[in-house]
């Protein structure tokens, strides 16, 4: 019998008062890339389902078409933690398109999304900001070249400053030409034996158990969290039930890249010169900016700016930058007034967090209330610069409007 693949940490979520570490792995059978976990009613609903175009573009092993008889010894491994930075960069490609609703991201790294799947990933990734400090656990597959990868995670989603942690399980596959690919096929009754093998293994229970705790930490500081995360499942059902049920094709048009004008940009700090909009090594640095360079940034990706660079174009992290024409002109935007400078802006929300860098990783300076004014400064990403009481502070653009 084959099984379906689900995803640990929704699971985990949305049963978390009943956690008891040893019945997670007997419902951890296989691996599915995050997020196509789904209830009974969705998989009635989609089993009938023709396989999508974006199927056809992963070159799946047939080393994976394993006899299903055949016994695959269980690795003694234990758990390594980014050791292969081939997977990191799997791992870190597939969590960027996840935040970004990227489909067609997707499609090139995971063996197949049904329609349900997509759905969901699109409809979460409206809630999602980013997936940070990306850790990959991992022990060796049950084919030679293969990975069971723990991938660790803290989620950032809109409007909610705790991250929150999680652990999802990944089955990396080699491709014929040595290449990577997250394999989320219906498994052989061997190769879900072995994972379920591996999942038990108390290393393997220890990390799950730990970022459970952290979880549980996480939503017990911030009832916002702790409310979203409860509501978020029935949020995605609903709009797996919705989409399926309109008969419409499915929109999987989400782009990573938004529209932008050319604008000039300087660096707030020194900072690393990418070649991609990828963090998670070194291999692609092609150089390193002093505080103040400036750039002409083209076009946004997720965190990044893409920005010419000499004859090509390159990435910076934008939460080192800056628009250009931002200057420190001493102007004193005060709550209920403000003059000269870029323009001004209304804070639309109640009591919004005022930092000092464009990032929720910023220090908070104070807190905005809706319908005090400051002077613009300048735009940094999805932020507003700012004069806030003689400094240069930053407010999220979805908090403020401009006058």
């Amino acid at each position: 019998m084959k099984r379906r693949n689900f995803d640990i940490r929704e699971f985990v979520l949305g049963h978390y008062q009943y956690f008891i570490v040893g019945i997670l792995f007997i419902v951890l059978v296989i691996v599915l890339a995050i997020f196509s976990g789904r209830h009974k009613k969705d998989e009635k609903e989609t089993e009938a389902v023709e396989d999508t175009p974006q199927q056809e573009q992963v070159d799946v092993s047939q080393d994976v078409q394993t006899s299903e008889n055949a016994e695959i010894p269980l690795t003694t491994e234990g758990l390594q933690v980014d050791a292969y930075p081939e997977v990191n960069a799997l791992v870190n490609t597939y969590y960027t398109a996840i935040a970004n609703g990227d489909i067609a991201t997707l499609s090139t790294i995971c063996s197949s999304l049904d329609d349900a799947a997509q759905i969901r990933i699109v409809e979460r990734a409206k809630y999602t900001e980013s997936y940070d400090d990306i850790r990959c656990y991992t022990k060796p597959g049950p084919i030679d070249g293969s990975y069971l990868v723990f991938a660790y995670y803290q989620i950032k989603f809109v409007n909610i400053d705790t991250r929150a942690p999680g652990l999802s399980s990944l089955y990396v596959c080699p491709n014929t030409d040595g290449s990577l690919y997250i394999n989320n096929e219906d498994m052989p009754e061997n190769v879900s034996t072995y994972i379920r093998g591996v999942a038990a293994q108390d290393d393997v229970v220890a990390l799950l158990s730990q970022v459970d705790s952290e979880y549980n930490a996480a939503a017990e500081q911030d009832k916002t969290l702790k409310a979203f995360m409860d509501a978020l499942p029935a949020k995605l059902d609903e709009a797996v039930a919705a989409q399926l049920a309109s008969g419409q094709p499915i929109d999987t048009t989400t782009s990573t890249e938004t529209a932008a004008t050319e604008v000039q940009v300087k660096t707030t700090d020194a900072v690393r010169i990418r070649s991609s909009a990828d963090d998670s090594s070194d291999a692609n640095i092609i150089a390193k900016s002093a505080a103040g360079d400036t750039f002409t940034r083209i076009g946004e990706e997720g965190n990044w700016s893409k920005i010419k660079y000499k004859d090509t174009t390159a990435y910076i992290r934008s939460d080192f930058l800056t628009t250009a024409e931002s200057t420190d002109t001493g102007a004193t935007g005060t709550e209920g007034a403000a003059t000269g400078g870029a323009g001004t802006i209304t804070v639309t929300k109640s009591d919004v967090n005022v930092r000092n860098k464009a990032g929720t990783d910023g220090d908070i300076l104070g807190k905005a209330s809706n319908g005090s004014t400051y002077t613009l400064k300048g735009e940094s990403g999805e932020w507003y610069e700012i004069d806030y009481n003689g400094q240069s502070g930053f407010i999220r653009n979805d908090m403020a409007s401009k006058n």
